[in-house]
């Protein structure tokens, strides 16, 4: 031990710069972009489910103010021909009308004979059924909605 070490000869710790808050790391542009095309994405995504809907909500509207069967099924109609193509839809009645509402709907279960007396008022049940089909009947492309 030739050399005697002291501390004398000893260097503070030199400590580095902190980091500059600007700009930020390659991950944080690229975690911002992501962020941005999933926001865009759900608010296309929102928009175009409220579109495909707007006719639930709109018959939905003159249900509120339908007040006979004959009323009822009107809006039935309308809201039908809104998702199915005319000829399907245009010329169904009593019978054939119910059987069509039920098998678009698996929860709605409408009596054939609720059609035959169309100036009569609407009951609380076919009411509901009306309410429940437009709600959540299966759109003539197969899809169902809940919107």
């Amino acid at each position: 031990m030739d050399e005697v070490l002291s501390l004398s000869d000893l260097q503070d710790i030199v400590l580095p710069a902190a980091p500059h808050f600007w700009p930020p790391a390659d991950g944080f542009w690229i975690l911002l972009l992501l962020l941005a095309v999933a926001v865009i994405s759900v608010w296309r995504w929102r928009r175009e489910v409220q579109q495909e809907n707007a006719y639930r909500r709109a018959g939905l509207a003159l249900l509120a103010d339908a007040r006979t069967v004959h009323e009822v099924s009107v809006t039935l109609k309308r809201v039908a021909l809104a998702a199915w193509p005319r000829e399907n839809v245009a010329s169904l009645h009593d019978t054939e009308w119910a059987g069509f509402l039920n098998a678009s709907c698996r929860d709605c279960h409408f009596d054939a004979d609720a059609w035959k007396n169309s100036v009569e008022a609407a009951d609380r049940d076919l009411l509901v059924n009306a309410s429940l089909w437009i709600r959540k009947h299966t759109k003539g492309n197969g899809r169902a909605s809940d919107d």
